[in-house]
Protein backbone atom coordinates (compact mmCIF):
# COMPACT_ATOMS: atom_id res chain seq x y z
CA UNK A 1 0.00 0.00 0.00
CA UNK A 2 3.23 2.28 0.41
CA UNK A 3 4.06 1.60 -2.81
CA UNK A 4 0.85 3.55 -4.26
CA UNK A 5 1.23 7.35 -2.99
CA UNK A 6 5.36 6.93 -3.44
CA UNK A 7 3.70 6.18 -7.21
CA UNK A 8 1.43 9.06 -7.22
CA UNK A 9 3.99 11.47 -6.10
CA UNK A 10 6.72 10.39 -8.65
CA UNK A 11 4.13 10.91 -11.08
CA UNK A 12 2.85 14.22 -9.95
CA UNK A 13 7.06 15.62 -9.63
CA UNK A 14 7.85 14.31 -13.16
CA UNK A 15 4.98 16.54 -14.37
CA UNK A 16 5.44 19.55 -12.65
CA UNK A 17 7.34 22.45 -13.20
CA UNK A 18 9.99 21.70 -11.03
CA UNK A 19 11.06 18.47 -13.19
CA UNK A 20 13.99 18.61 -15.18
CA UNK A 21 11.55 17.98 -18.03
CA UNK A 22 10.28 21.87 -17.95
CA UNK A 23 12.14 23.84 -20.67
CA UNK A 24 9.87 27.08 -20.19
CA UNK A 25 7.80 28.55 -22.57
CA UNK A 26 7.49 28.48 -26.26
CA UNK A 27 9.49 32.59 -27.44
CA UNK A 28 9.23 33.97 -30.62
CA UNK A 29 12.77 34.34 -32.42
CA UNK A 30 11.73 37.68 -32.41
CA UNK A 31 11.62 38.10 -29.14
CA UNK A 32 14.03 35.97 -27.72
CA UNK A 33 17.17 38.29 -26.97
CA UNK A 34 14.29 40.37 -24.18
CA UNK A 35 13.28 36.95 -22.68
CA UNK A 36 16.91 36.07 -22.70
CA UNK A 37 18.05 39.04 -20.96
CA UNK A 38 15.31 38.87 -18.43
CA UNK A 39 16.31 34.94 -17.67
CA UNK A 40 20.71 36.16 -17.22
CA UNK A 41 19.01 39.05 -14.87
CA UNK A 42 17.06 35.97 -12.83
CA UNK A 43 19.60 34.11 -12.95
CA UNK A 44 22.44 36.60 -11.84
CA UNK A 45 20.15 36.70 -8.89
CA UNK A 46 19.62 33.16 -7.97
CA UNK A 47 15.88 33.65 -9.23
CA UNK A 48 14.86 29.88 -10.31
CA UNK A 49 13.25 30.58 -13.52
CA UNK A 50 10.80 27.31 -13.58
CA UNK A 51 9.66 27.85 -10.16
CA UNK A 52 8.06 31.27 -11.75
CA UNK A 53 7.49 30.67 -15.08
CA UNK A 54 6.10 26.85 -14.99
CA UNK A 55 2.85 28.09 -15.67
CA UNK A 56 3.64 30.36 -18.82
CA UNK A 57 3.02 28.57 -22.17
CA UNK A 58 4.16 30.81 -25.17
CA UNK A 59 5.48 34.65 -25.70
CA UNK A 60 4.59 35.78 -29.12
CA UNK A 61 4.88 38.57 -31.40
CA UNK A 62 1.43 38.91 -32.48
CA UNK A 63 -1.75 41.46 -32.56
CA UNK A 64 -3.24 43.19 -29.78
CA UNK A 65 -6.07 46.00 -29.68
CA UNK A 66 -4.65 49.06 -31.18
CA UNK A 67 -3.36 51.10 -27.57
CA UNK A 68 -1.73 48.54 -26.22
CA UNK A 69 1.99 47.36 -26.44
CA UNK A 70 1.82 44.25 -24.53
CA UNK A 71 -0.52 41.71 -22.42
CA UNK A 72 -0.30 38.74 -20.06
CA UNK A 73 -3.13 36.21 -20.26
CA UNK A 74 -1.45 34.43 -17.12
CA UNK A 75 -0.38 31.55 -19.55
CA UNK A 76 0.77 33.86 -22.30
CA UNK A 77 2.72 36.97 -23.12
CA UNK A 78 1.59 38.99 -26.40
CA UNK A 79 3.70 41.76 -27.53
CA UNK A 80 1.99 43.51 -30.25
CA UNK A 81 3.54 43.61 -33.75
CA UNK A 82 1.80 46.09 -35.11
CA UNK A 83 2.51 48.65 -32.06
CA UNK A 84 6.22 47.97 -31.59
CA UNK A 85 8.79 47.43 -34.43
CA UNK A 86 11.25 44.41 -34.02
CA UNK A 87 14.02 47.11 -34.75
CA UNK A 88 13.46 48.95 -31.49
CA UNK A 89 15.37 46.56 -29.06
CA UNK A 90 15.16 48.54 -25.66
CA UNK A 91 11.33 49.05 -25.85
CA UNK A 92 10.28 45.44 -26.58
CA UNK A 93 12.79 44.92 -23.68
CA UNK A 94 11.12 47.08 -21.36
CA UNK A 95 7.70 45.37 -22.19
CA UNK A 96 9.12 41.91 -21.93
CA UNK A 97 10.45 42.70 -18.76
CA UNK A 98 6.63 44.37 -17.38
CA UNK A 99 4.63 41.39 -18.78
CA UNK A 100 7.13 38.94 -17.00
CA UNK A 101 6.11 41.00 -14.06
CA UNK A 102 2.90 40.12 -14.49
CA UNK A 103 3.01 36.62 -15.23
CA UNK A 104 6.16 35.13 -13.55
CA UNK A 105 6.11 37.80 -10.14
CA UNK A 106 2.45 38.63 -10.08
CA UNK A 107 3.51 42.04 -10.37
CA UNK A 108 0.85 44.44 -10.12
CA UNK A 109 1.07 48.18 -11.54
CA UNK A 110 2.70 51.23 -9.90
CA UNK A 111 1.55 53.84 -11.61
CA UNK A 112 3.75 56.78 -10.01
CA UNK A 113 7.27 58.16 -11.28
CA UNK A 114 8.62 56.20 -14.13
CA UNK A 115 8.77 52.41 -12.69
CA UNK A 116 8.95 49.38 -15.39
CA UNK A 117 5.60 48.18 -13.93
CA UNK A 118 3.77 51.46 -14.81
CA UNK A 119 0.29 50.84 -16.75
CA UNK A 120 1.01 53.79 -18.99
CA UNK A 121 3.85 54.30 -20.93
CA UNK A 122 4.15 57.35 -22.24
CA UNK A 123 5.91 57.48 -25.62
CA UNK A 124 7.76 60.79 -24.99
CA UNK A 125 8.88 59.30 -21.68
CA UNK A 126 10.92 56.23 -23.01
CA UNK A 127 14.05 57.81 -23.27
CA UNK A 128 13.76 58.13 -19.51
CA UNK A 129 13.54 54.50 -19.05
CA UNK A 130 16.96 54.35 -21.14
CA UNK A 131 18.39 56.37 -19.27
CA UNK A 132 17.82 55.13 -15.94
CA UNK A 133 17.38 51.22 -16.69
CA UNK A 134 19.61 50.01 -14.34
CA UNK A 135 18.46 51.57 -11.18
CA UNK A 136 14.53 50.64 -12.76
CA UNK A 137 15.80 47.32 -12.90
CA UNK A 138 17.18 46.87 -9.57
CA UNK A 139 14.17 48.32 -8.23
CA UNK A 140 11.99 45.49 -10.31
CA UNK A 141 13.96 42.65 -8.86
CA UNK A 142 14.21 44.33 -5.35
CA UNK A 143 10.33 43.72 -5.43
CA UNK A 144 10.60 39.93 -6.26
CA UNK A 145 9.26 37.60 -3.35
CA UNK A 146 9.14 33.81 -3.47
CA UNK A 147 6.10 31.93 -5.09
CA UNK A 148 5.24 30.90 -1.81
CA UNK A 149 5.42 33.95 0.09
CA UNK A 150 3.70 35.89 -2.97
CA UNK A 151 0.57 33.02 -2.87
CA UNK A 152 0.37 33.94 1.27
CA UNK A 153 0.06 37.80 -0.18
CA UNK A 154 -2.13 37.46 -2.71
CA UNK A 155 -5.65 39.21 -2.58
CA UNK A 156 -6.41 38.47 -6.12
CA UNK A 157 -4.92 38.34 -9.81
CA UNK A 158 -3.51 41.64 -11.11
CA UNK A 159 -2.47 40.29 -14.76
CA UNK A 160 -2.67 43.44 -16.85
CA UNK A 161 -1.27 45.15 -19.97
CA UNK A 162 0.70 47.90 -20.67
CA UNK A 163 -0.55 50.76 -23.22
CA UNK A 164 0.95 53.57 -25.20
CA UNK A 165 -0.09 56.98 -24.57
CA UNK A 166 0.90 59.11 -27.13
CA UNK A 167 2.66 62.83 -27.23
CA UNK A 168 -0.99 65.52 -27.18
Amino acid sequence: MKIKPIIIYSLVLLLSCSSSIFKGPYVDPVLEYAYDDWKTECKSRKIKLRHNTCDLDSILYDVLDEGIWGRCFGNKIVINRLAVAPTDTFLIKLIMYHELGHCAFDYGHIDYGVDIMNSVLPVNKIIAYKWFWDLLKEDYFMRYQLPKTRQRLKQGNSYGEVCIQSET
